[in-house]
């Protein structure tokens, strides 16, 4: 650890720890585990920055696929919904995004 200077007393009783090749007790997880672990960009917005209709992975198209697989955040819940009609007055988003509503509880 050449190149980081511990600042606080956390920091420095693990810099310790290393130093004197103490074995650890306790180990973080190798794997992330849950919603909000994977990174996957590329639904927000397509090449031009404007609109989703040419993003690797379009919203609209990508919406029932990425729930279930637990890979996109808090956004869409896993399984729920109590809503599930709520996409029929709008069966294309990047033509009729208007028409979305929102329900207020």
């Amino acid at each position: 650890m050449d190149h980081i200077k511990p600042i606080n007393r956390k920091g420095q009783k693990v810099l310790k720890s290393i130093e004197e090749n103490e074995q650890m007790d306790v180990h973080g997880l190798q794997l992330p585990i849950g919603c909000t672990t994977v990174f996957d960009p590329g639904w927000e917005a397509d090449s031009s920055g404007i609109s989703a209709a040419g993003g690797c992975q379009p919203m609209e198209r990508d919406l029932y696929g990425c729930y279930g697989d637990c890979w996109w955040a808090a956004q869409v819940p896993d399984g729920m919904n109590k809503y599930p009609e709520w996409h029929q007055a709008c069966p294309a988003a990047v033509r009729d995004w208007q028409k979305l509503k929102f329900v207020d509880e």
